[in-house]
């Protein structure tokens, strides 16, 4: 008896054979991409609450702007946690293997909020042009073209470009046997149990239209914040500013910087990509970088616009301190009324 619980236990095991590097390697990026997108989500919201709820005491059309972003940031962190993918390449096919709670419903279901994913990164870039365009008109002549009207205007413009790549994605008909037969040209995986969906061909998808909105905008994008620079340069050189003013140049500066670089990870995915597709990089680094690189973006951007911009950095202070102060017993008024041109001038 003692000789066949033994000969059971070796073989409950040892069942199966041990992981390999490849799937170790998936699995801890996987990992890692989840755990950026939920800390990204959190502050997010965080940041959304704290403009909602002080909304008349900041500077309305910033807010606004800024609020378009984070709904953005939003959107791709929850997109990517609902479906939880894993990129699958072979020569022009490209399929998505689900594995997010977005299975539990369908496999339809997936692959529209995959479409909302790529249509949240590509109006994030869009909402990046028209910050750096608004902290440039505000140090213009055109600040007084700037109006809460306008801004929604521009806001409603932006999501415009998103809309039609999101309908066609959405629209996008693909046969899985087909799907299946053309991976399996690379993969000898057995995916027929898998949620998957994808794109038979590169050529004949709305995939180009997707990668033109991603790296088109970057144009535009590096012409203002160039703009921006040399605005601030040529403000830096004035000797009549007081050190108030200059401090607050200096700072804006190194902002803009900051923020300057945040669009570079989300060209990183796009060029991987790319160059996957014409098979200067292995299709592994799809499947292992593409999405973890510019899952970055949505905990850096709230974290620039609380640390970096006062009146957000004053909320988020006051707001922290009320919290210990009611932890502590020892209740305090915190919020003070903020000045509106906190948020151009730091």
């Amino acid at each position: 008896m003692n000789s066949s619980f033994h000969h059971f236990s070796a073989n409950a095991t040892f069942v199966g054979p041990p992981p390999t590097f490849h799937q170790i390697l998936a699995i801890v990026l996987m990992s890692i991409k989840i755990i950026l997108n939920s800390i990204g989500l959190l502050l997010n919201c965080l940041l959304l609450w704290l403009i909602i709820s002080n909304y008349q005491k900041l500077h309305k059309t910033f807010s606004i702007l800024l609020t378009y972003t984070l709904i953005n940031d939003c959107l791709i962190s929850v997109t990517l946690l609902l479906t939880i993918k894993r990129i699958v390449q072979c020569h022009e096919t490209l399929a998505m293997v689900f594995f997010g709670p977005c299975t539990f419903v369908s496999t339809s279901f997936c692959h529209v909020l995959d479409a909302v994913h790529l249509h949240a990164l590509q109006n994030w870039i869009l909402s990046q042009i028209l910050l750096i365009g608004f902290r440039t008109a505000m140090l213009s002549s055109a600040q007084s073209f700037i109006s809460m009207k306008r801004t929604i205007t521009f806001c409603m413009l932006a999501w415009l470009p998103g809309l039609i790549s999101l309908g066609l994605h959405v629209t996008y008909r693909f046969s899985r046997p087909r799907l299946l037969e053309l991976i399996h040209r690379c993969y000898s995986e057995d995916f027929s149990y898998s949620y998957i969906s994808g794109y038979e061909s590169f050529y004949n998808s709305p995939i180009p239209f997707t990668i033109a909105m991603l790296l088109l905008p970057n144009i535009p994008h590096y012409f203002l914040a160039y703009c921006f620079r040399h605005k601030q340069n040529n403000d830096l050189k004035r000797t009549t500013m007081s050190m108030t003013t200059l401090r607050m140049h200096s700072t804006l500066r190194k902002v803009s910087t900051m923020k300057a670089f945040l669009p570079l990870f989300l060209l990183a995915d796009v060029l991987i990509y790319f160059f996957c597709q014409l098979e200067l990089l292995p299709p592994q680094f799809i499947e292992y970088f593409l999405g973890t690189i510019s899952s970055s973006i949505n905990i850096l951007n709230p974290v620039i616009a609380m640390c970096c911009f006062r009146p957000y950095r004053k909320m988020f202070k006051e707001y922290y301190r009320l919290i210990i102060s009611k932890l502590s017993a020892h209740p305090k008024v915190m919020f003070s009324e903020g000045s509106s041109d906190e948020v151009v001038n730091l």
